[in-house]
């Protein structure tokens, strides 16, 4: 980086640090006192579903939370069934997302497999295998975001 940049870069960062303290000083000691309290993160429960055969097929899946709890964050996981292996195409993920109600997670999700010798002009045997994961927490819905 040549010495023209490092100056440009550390004005802008005292720019940034001077516009904080400026906004601090106005709004006085209560949001000094309100920033500096430590957010304490949500307790979670993972839930892993089953693998569902086949489940990255391009049709949406579902997991739900335990009731009382809501969805926090979620995502899932692919592999090939045994003596397969994935294609090395790109994964289509449509949605990894909460319901409506937040309390699952939704993913549709494409991703072929292959099995080893399969004929080079049709070399998937089908779509790879599915796993949702999920956060689960009480009191914090996403409210399907």
């Amino acid at each position: 980086m040549d010495t023209s940049t490092r100056t440009s870069t550390r004005t802008g960062t005292r720019i940034a640090v001077t516009a904080v303290a400026g906004v601090a000083a106005l709004l006085g000691p209560a949001a000094t006192q309100a920033t500096a309290l430590p957010l304490e993160p949500p307790q979670t429960l993972h839930v892993a579903g089953q693998v569902i055969p086949g489940g990255a097929d391009g049709r949406p899946h579902e997991l739900f939370c335990p009731a009382p709890q809501s969805a926090f964050s979620g995502g899932f996981a692919i592999s090939a069934s045994e003596g397969s292996s994935l294609a090395p195409e790109p994964t289509d993920v449509l949605q990894s997302r909460p319901n409506d109600d937040a309390t699952g997670w939704i993913v549709t999700v494409r991703k072929q497999q292959i099995r080893p010798g399969a004929d080079p002009r049709h070399p998937h045997t089908g779509p790879a295998d599915l796993v949702i994961h999920l956060a689960c927490t009480e009191g914090m819905p996403t409210h399907g975001m």
